[in-house]
Parts: structure tokens; C-alpha cells; sequence
């Protein structure tokens, strides 16, 4: 398995790196602005990870956009990747009026329908995100809300599943259940 982390400058790659280590998955990573599509054969699974990057004024998401597009392997979105992955589909970010920072509960449903084994209506995860999705895209199903907005999407058909909270930063939370759901299910048993 070797994964492929794109990286739109978020300050948690090396929390990525540790779970990929953990799970014994080859990695490489590259800054958003020089990923190329030419990159998909090389690699198994990307990761679009989180960032304090502006999607509308930004250019250089060309690529990153046209892989959420194809999906023609796994892809996991982390915040700005979460955010990138419902653009792409359709949906627009609105800002919050303040940064939601912290250890925080969200609600969880249906994710008996993921097989991920979890007995309760809320899950504690990690927030650092100023923008939020309020609306589903198209062609994605809901596992997760908060009073912010929505936080697990995962595509109908396609293997994309994101999250607007950053699973890779495990302190004090269990957000990691669906970081290990993308790793255990959508890329090491394909």
C-alpha cells in the first residue's frame, strides 16, 4: 500500500504520517501547487488534508480538483480537504463568525452502514476550521452534524469520504474511528 498525502499546508502532516506508520502504509507527500494528475498510478489512496488555504482565491487546486472529479482511488478529505471535496460537488463553504478550535462532540449516525463498530449517538472529536458546509453534496450521504455544520460526508458510489474535524489529532477524542475506517476498509481491503 503506498498512500499519496496532499498537503494544503495544514500543521497536522506529521499526525498523518504517525497513523499511516501505525497501519504500516508507504507514504508521499506533496504541497497542493505541485501535485499532478500524472502522480494517480504511483499510489493507492490520498489523503487532501487540512490547510488555512481560501478555495475561491487560490488557483492552483486545478489538479486536486480534477482527482476529487475522477476518484480513481480512495480519497480521504481532512478539513480544507473536506471542504475542497463539497466544492467540487456543488456545495459552498460559509464562514463562521468565529474558529471552532478544540475538543468538541458531534452527533453520528448510520455508521453501522460503514461496519464501524460505535454504540453512541455522539462522538468527541478535534475542530480547528473557520469555514463550514451547511448542505449535503450531491451524491453524498450524511454520518455526521454539529451545531456548526456537517462534518462526514461519504460518496454514494465513488470511494471519497471526508471530514470537516481532523481525525489525525486522536488527543482526548475518538474522531481516529473514521481515519481507520478509510485505512482498514476503502484502501487495505480493495
Amino acid at each position: 500500500m503506498n498512500a499519496l498525502i496532499i498537503d494544503n499546508h495544514s500543521k497536522f502532516i506529521q499526525r498523518i504520517v504517525e497513523i499511516l506508520n501505525y497501519f504500516k502504509i508507504e507514504y508521499s507527500s506533496v504541497d497542493f501547487a505541485d501535485f499532478r494528475l500524472n502522480m494517480i498510478d504511483s499510489f493507492d489512496c490520498f489523503i487532501l488534508s487540512g490547510g488555512n488555504l481560501s478555495i475561491e482565491s487560490t488557483p492552483s487546486f486545478k489538479e486536486e480538483k480534477e482527482l476529487i472529479k475522477q476518484a480513481p482511488k480512495p480519497i480521504f478529505g481532512i478539513c480544507f480537504g473536506f471542504q475542497l471535496i463539497a466544492h467540487v460537488y456543488g456545495e459552498i463553504t460559509s464562514k463562521l463568525t468565529e474558529k471552532v478550535l478544540g475538543v468538541k462532540e458531534i452527533d453520528i449516525f448510520d455508521l453501522d452502514k460503514l461496519d464501524i463498530k460505535y454504540n453512541k449517538e455522539k462522538l468527541k472529536i478535534f475542530e480547528s476550521h473557520l469555514w463550514a458546509i451547511q448542505k449535503p453534496p450531491k451524491d453524498f450521504d450524511i454520518y455526521g452534524t454539529s451545531q456548526y455544520g456537517i462534518e462526514i460526508i461519504k460518496h454514494k458510489t465513488k470511494p471519497i469520504i471526508a471530514t470537516q474535524f481532523h481525525p489525525e489529532v486522536r488527543e482526548n477524542n475518538r474522531g481516529n474511528i473514521i481515519f481507520q475506517y478509510f485505512l482498514e476498509k476503502m484502501v487495505m481491503q480493495k
